[in-house]
């Protein structure tokens, strides 16, 4: 594995403002991430797991740039260069980021177009002449959905595929400008068990750095070989994931379970 850092945050803090006032003028802060220090090696990875509120999806928005910069405290690097309002159009190309609802993906009148569309925006960015020819973009399209099998859905309108479907398609579209770093939020849901196994193991073949939030600790277990855990904004433990998946006390401790197929095995 390249010991080149795809992610690294120092001392990461944010705060989300509330809907609670001390008065007119004085707003008050909810503290979601509490000096994250994480360092991600290319070609790694990792699943983050934790209970609700934990602050999984604040960390994935900040990793990707996807947050109000003013409510956030330390710094994000991507490949070696920190996020801020200068760059960020730019390291954004080396990201794909996948939402936990896919509907906040997909707004395009077919899934071809959602596909396309980043295809063809970074195309253009690079000023790469493949973006005007049409057989190309109509290549990467089929084979993107191939990809996380889904065929024969181009001309579908995205409002009418299945909740699991969209999660698929909002894969696909990032699949097909092919980003050095992929941060997946809760990718596993809703995915019937067929797909859910296929998507896993075509996750597990990209030579990719993958990022992946998750309340399936099963998916966690069977995906990655290191896990952190985020509790309370922090981080409780990062490191192998066979060590701490089996740790029953310490799951329990942060409101965290046994992966099914080990209590299956006992």
């Amino acid at each position: 594995m390249n010991k080149t850092a795809a992610v690294n945050t120092c001392n990461l803090t944010y705060k989300y403002p509330s809907s609670k006032r001390i008065n007119e003028t004085d707003i008050v802060f909810k503290e979601v991430l509490k000096g994250i220090n994480l360092e991600i090696f290319h070609g790694e990875k990792v699943s983050i797991i934790g209970p609700n509120g934990a602050g999984k999806s604040t960390l994935l928005l900040n990793l990707a740039g996807l947050l109000d910069f003013k409510f956030r405290d330390g710094s994000v690097c991507i490949y070696g260069q920190e996020i801020n309002d200068k760059n960020i159009y730019n390291i954004r190309e080396k990201i794909g980021f996948v939402f936990q609802d896919p509907n906040d993906q997909l707004f395009s009148t077919s899934v071809f177009d959602d596909v396309a569309f980043g295809l063809i925006n970074f195309l253009n960015k690079r000023k790469d002449l493949r973006v005007k020819d049409a057989d190309y973009i109509k290549d990467v399209v089929r084979l993107s959905l191939e990809r996380v099998n889904l065929k024969n859905v181009e001309n579908e309108v995205p409002y009418f595929l299945s909740f699991g479907e969209k999660k698929l398609a909002a894969l696909a579209t990032v699949l097909s400008y092919d980003p050095d770093l992929f941060i997946l939020d809760e990718p596993s849901s809703n995915l019937d068990p067929k797909n859910r196994d296929s998507f896993i193991a075509m996750l597990k073949n990209m030579e990719k750095t993958i990022i992946i939030a998750t309340h399936d600790i099963d998916m966690a277990y069977e995906f990655s070989a290191r896990t952190v855990i985020l509790n309370s904004g922090k981080i409780v433990y990062d490191g192998p994931t066979d060590m701490i998946l089996t740790n029953r006390s310490f799951l329990e401790k942060n409101d965290l379970r046994l992966p099914l197929c080990l209590k299956a095995a006992k």
